[in-house]
């Protein structure tokens, strides 16, 4: 009767870890400052939770997540859909029209 306690608490633990551990949403995962090239261009994109800012340029855009892995940038009227993607917690892949972007995050 002991064992199986000490084996029910075990079984407990291990189960509470994995939830507290369970990785982040791409929500979550695209906020923060990112670095990228666009034309032989650097620039830094600073994603809120639905804007996303040129720091370069002070400008901001609206986004939107249309599904789990998909977002909507309105950037001067032109509307574009990528598909957001992790590598690592650092390094973050955005396609659209069949081009990919990556992005390395920065302070």
């Amino acid at each position: 009767m002991r064992r199986l306690k000490t084996g029910l608490v075990i079984l407990m633990c291990a189960w509470l870890a994995a939830c507290a551990s369970s990785a982040p949403s791409k929500q979550e995962m695209i906020i923060g400052a990112w670095q990228a090239e666009f034309e032989g261009q650097s620039m830094t994109l600073e994603y809120g939770e639905s804007q996303v800012r040129v720091r370069e340029f002070g400008m901001s855009f609206p986004y939107e997540w249309i599904d789990a892995d998909s977002i909507r940038l309105n950037a001067m009227g032109q509307e574009v859909v990528s598909r957001v993607d992790f590598d690592s917690p650092d390094v973050m892949r955005q396609t659209a029209d069949g081009q990919t972007q990556t992005m390395r995050r920065v302070p």
